[in-house]
């Protein structure tokens, strides 16, 4: 059997206390998991993953992707069959995964046996063990969707309890993965003020002008060029040209 269901609230199951608990003790362990040093973005992936095996028994495996303005790609795995069958997805534009993140809507496969809307992708699916999968919606920012996917080994290993905790744990993983790429625009930015600084200096000490000027040289010479004011500055810093 096979569901799809919106990324919207979702029916409160009848054990929601124990739910509760659950959610509880995801928000504790992604809170651990998820404090990765500078906020490194292939590190925070690797975390989200790893922490959604942790925290989800049913779950052997898992992995994390984005669909960027209409481009799947795989980020981050725990395990082989994700990796394996995120390669296939991302050959052949089609998967759960995918429709998941472009469709923004939770994907439930409980029989892989029984599934027919991804042929290449079940069958590589049962080659690999693959019995049953969950995949839910993650919303990073503008025009860039993802998924977290989960994979057991057994058929309807999924309850809707599983369903809940892992849609929190989406949403908890999309601000962190948001923040790291913040994180590291403002490092680039950074960086590309550093090196621009040292571009400066270097045709102020060399033609005796002032930092307004020397800044005007850069801008001029970036524009005829067609090249990011940023780079020229770097070849600057590097070579001692402008090229």
């Amino acid at each position: 059997m096979t569901t799809q269901t919106g990324a919207g609230p979702i029916e409160e199951p009848d054990d929601s206390v124990g739910i509760e608990l659950a959610s509880w003790s995801v928000l504790e362990q992604l809170g651990r998991a998820l404090r990765v040093p500078e906020a490194d973005l292939q590190a925070t992936l690797d975390a989200i993953a790893r922490t959604a095996v942790q925290t989800i028994s049913a779950a052997k495996y898992a992995g994390v992707n984005l669909y960027d303005h209409g481009k799947f790609v795989p980020q981050s795995v725990a395990g082989e069959p994700p990796l394996v069958l995120d390669v296939l997805q991302q050959a052949t534009g089609i998967g759960p995964c995918i429709d998941a993140a472009r469709e923004q809507a939770t994907i439930r496969v409980d029989d892989m046996t029984t599934e027919t809307r991804w042929p290449e992708y079940v069958e590589q699916a049962l080659a690999l063990g693959v019995a049953s999968m969950l995949c839910v919606p993650m919303y990073v920012e503008d025009q860039r969707l993802g998924s977290v996917s989960l994979y057991a080994t057994d058929r309807a290993a999924f309850s809707l309890a599983d369903e809940y905790v892992a849609r929190l744990l989406a949403a908890q993983a999309a601000m962190a993965l948001a923040e790291a790429h913040r994180a590291g625009q403002l490092r680039q930015a950074l960086s590309s003020r550093d090196v621009i600084g040292q571009a400066k200096g270097i045709l102020m000490e060399r033609h005796r002008i002032t930092a307004d000027e020397a800044f005007r040289m850069l801008s001029e010479h970036s524009q005829r060029a067609n090249r990011k004011l940023a780079d020229v500055a770097r070849t600057l810093a590097e070579t001692g040209t402008l090229s």
